[in-house]
């Protein structure tokens, strides 16, 4: 697979490419962006690039090519994680799962990359000379995940890595990661994919159309999170969105109502105020180009119409906001019953904050 297959990445790619042709690999990296745009399979084609014995020679000094073939010996053992010269490090509840760590004392693997782990990593496998690759590779995926004993224990191999060698931090939320980490890291940013490029990508894997278009909205730019969802289940949620379109503003019993039935399941009620985020999107886009505009609720385009000529533009930018907020306070596990109601004051009394 060529750097070219990994899609909305050019300006990463770019960088990553221009540092294999010139033979110049920085000794870390910190691959950043949102989960699902592809930062993972990157750090796996740069070892793969700077390994690969197939294929024509970049003519760096180093010997890398700007491309993996993905075809020879070195380019298939990456792929399939047997590479001896390319070393992962993940949570250790994953590793214990694959086989590949076992936490000391028996205790329970934990959902973070914890020091043991690190330790391992620098005392003994990066202790050992190369075994057979031109470049040896550690990828941490998700870097994130380090706590921050492991970080510590990972500052001076940053500082002072092994000769040929290169780590690759993978991270959704660089900001978790501590200052001096990212400060021994050149930093390449991932960005979300665009929406009509992610359509394109689900049509062409099967999805329908209308389908493809409502999941690559919902996806926040991802291309695995938008494969991951299942849009028969959205359809199934966007009568709550029209129920939460058709509320009394002045009944707050219905209110109630309204968001402990969705309260029910904690992950449906946040799909639901991602959707109606998407709504509120729809009508703002209706209020803009009339019927031209193009819904990403198609289904809902009388609701829309109507709410896009009951409200000011700012209402519904602030309506969009609460929603956000309910949604993010959902992921951080707040109480979906509280979060719900907490977004429709918002809607109806936002000026009593």
């Amino acid at each position: 697979m060529p750097f070219s297959e990994l899609i909305g990445q050019d300006r990463a790619l770019g960088a990553l490419r221009a540092a294999l042709s010139r033979g110049a690999l920085h000794h870390a990296y910190l691959f950043a962006g949102p989960e699902g745009v592809g930062k993972g399979t990157a750090a796996r084609l740069l070892a793969q690039a700077a390994n690969c014995e197939g294929g024509a020679a970049s003519g760096s000094a180093a010997g890398f090519r700007t491309d993996p073939c993905g075809a020879c010996g070195p380019c298939r053992k990456i792929a399939r994680g047997t590479h001896p010269d390319v070393l992962a490090l993940a949570e250790e509840r994953v590793m214990a799962k694959a086989g590949r760590w076992e936490p000391k004392g028996g205790r329970t693997p934990s959902k973070d990359i914890v020091v043991d782990q690190v330790r391992d990593l620098v005392d003994h496998r990066l202790s050992l000379r190369r075994f057979e690759g031109r470049r040896r590779f550690v990828v941490i995926d998700p870097a994130d995940a380090l706590n921050p004993q492991a970080q510590n224990a990972l500052l001076k191999t940053l500082e002072e890595p092994p000769a040929d060698t290169t780590l690759v931090l993978v991270a959704s939320s660089p900001d978790a990661l501590l200052p001096t980490i990212r400060s021994r890291c050149a930093r390449l940013a991932f960005a979300p994919l665009p929406e009509a490029l992610l359509a394109e990508r689900l049509a062409a894997a099967g999805r329908a159309p209308e389908d493809a278009r409502l999941l690559a909205a919902l996806s926040g730019g991802s291309l695995g999170r938008a494969l991951a969802l299942d849009p028969d289940a959205l359809r199934a949620r966007e009568e709550a969105v029209a129920a939460a379109a058709a509320l009394d503003p002045g009944d707050a019993s219905t209110w109630i109502t309204f968001a402990a039935a969705q309260a029910e399941d904690r992950e449906a009620a946040r799909e639901t105020c991602e959707l109606l985020q998407l709504w509120l999107r729809d009508v703002l886009a209706f209020q803009a180009a009339g019927a031209a505009a193009p819904l990403a609720l198609a289904e809902l385009a009388e609701r829309t119409a109507a709410a896009a000529g009951a409200l000011a533009p700012a209402d519904v930018l602030r309506r969009g906001e609460a929603a956000r907020e309910a949604a993010a306070a959902l992921l951080q596990n707040a109480s979906p019953a509280l979060a719900l109601e907490r977004m429709l004051i918002d809607w109806f009394h936002g000026e009593l904050r």
